[in-house]
């Protein structure tokens, strides 16, 4: 696979879940028109979903689990790249 199938690939729950802007999405649905490989990724994840989510609809996550989840997603990470000389 290549380094941009791996790029868009990246972003596929993004898509799945509606949180890529519609550039994003324009971008990765044209892309997925144009590679079948890529298009199988995305087929296999949309049912893997939907088969999710059928099955966990009546379950609801521990309080303590949401709690964990929500103070990760709000956690900023900052990443400190050191360039060498020459």
């Amino acid at each position: 696979m290549s380094d941009e199938c791996n790029d868009y690939l990246s972003h596929l729950y993004e898509y799945l879940d509606g949180e890529l802007d519609a550039e994003g999405c324009a971008a990765l649905k044209a892309h997925l028109d144009d590679c079948p490989p890529c298009l199988d990724e995305y087929q296999r994840d949309a049912l893997l979903k939907a088969l999710i989510r059928r099955s966990c609809q009546c379950e609801q996550a521990p309080d303590q689990l949401r709690t964990q989840i929500l103070a990760r997603i709000t956690t900023v990470r900052v990443t400190t790249t050191v360039y060498g000389e020459g």
